[in-house]
C-alpha cells in the first residue's frame, strides 16, 4: 500500500514538473514570437515610409522607430502611423494597415502615403497565404515598387485609382503590371487596396485627433 502511494506521488510529481516545464517553454516562446512579430512590423512601417533600416540591428531599429514614428488612433479607434523627418517635428507621411481576402486567404499590408495624402510612398504585403511562385510574388520588389509615386485621389463609383493589367497591356499611368499566372491574387489586391485607399482618403483627417 505504502509503495503504491509513493509511486502515485512520484508520478504526480513528474507530471507536475513536466507540465510546468512545457508551460514555461511555451510562455517564453510566445513572448519571443510576439517580440519578433513586433520588430518585423516596425521594420515594415519604417521601410514603406522610406526610412532606411539597412545594416541596423534590432535595437537600433527600435530606437529609430520610437524617435521617428508615432502610433495613433483615429476617431474609429483604428491605428495608424505618423512619420517625422529627422527634426522630429515635420510630418513626412502616414502609414496604414490595409487588407482583404486574397485567393487562398487574408492578405495584410502596410501602405504609406505622403504628408498631403497625394501619392503612395511605399507598400509591403507582409502577411498572406498565397501560392509560392505565383500569388506570393506580391512581396517581390518589382511588384511593390510600381505602387511608389502612384497618385491618390477620391474616385467616383465604378472608378479605381489603379488597375492591375496583364503584362504588356498597360495603356494609362494608372495601369500597373499584374502577376502572370496569379489572376485571382492580382484581382483581389486591386479590389481591396483600391477600396481601402478610397476609404482612407475620404475619412482620414489627422487634425481631428492626435
Amino acid at each position: 500500500m505504502k509503495n503504491s502511494l509513493v509511486s502515485i506521488a512520484y508520478m504526480f510529481l513528474i507530471t507536475f514538473l513536466f507540465t510546468s516545464l512545457v508551460s514555461a517553454v511555451k510562455f517564453f516562446n510566445e513572448e519571443k514570437i510576439l517580440n519578433n512579430e513586433k520588430t518585423k512590423l516596425q521594420k515594415v512601417v519604417l521601410h514603406v515610409l522610406d526610412i532606411s533600416i539597412i545594416n541596423k540591428a534590432d535595437e537600433e531599429i527600435l530606437q529609430l522607430f520610437e524617435s521617428r514614428i508615432r502610433v495613433k488612433k483615429n476617431l474609429n479607434d483604428v491605428k495608424y502611423y505618423v512619420a517625422y523627418e529627422n527634426d522630429v517635428e515635420t510630418i513626412s507621411g502616414y502609414a496604414f494597415t490595409v487588407g482583404g481576402s486574397g485567393f487562398w486567404g487574408p492578405i495584410e499590408a502596410i501602405v504609406a502615403v505622403d504628408d498631403k495624402l497625394s501619392k503612395i510612398k511605399g507598400i509591403s504585403f507582409y502577411k498572406h497565404t498565397e501560392t509560392p511562385g505565383l500569388g506570393a510574388r506580391i512581396t517581390e520588389k518589382w511588384f511593390t515598387k510600381q505602387f511608389e509615386g502612384l497618385s491618390l485621389h477620391p474616385v467616383s463609383a465604378g472608378e479605381k485609382m489603379f488597375y492591375l493589367k496583364p503584362l504588356g497591356s498597360k495603356t494609362d499611368e494608372k495601369d500597373l503590371d499584374a502577376i502572370t499566372g496569379a489572376t485571382g491574387t492580382s484581382r483581389a489586391v486591386e479590389n481591396f487596396l483600391n477600396s481601402e485607399l478610397d476609404i482612407i482618403l475620404k475619412n482620414f483627417d489627422p487634425l481631428r485627433k492626435g
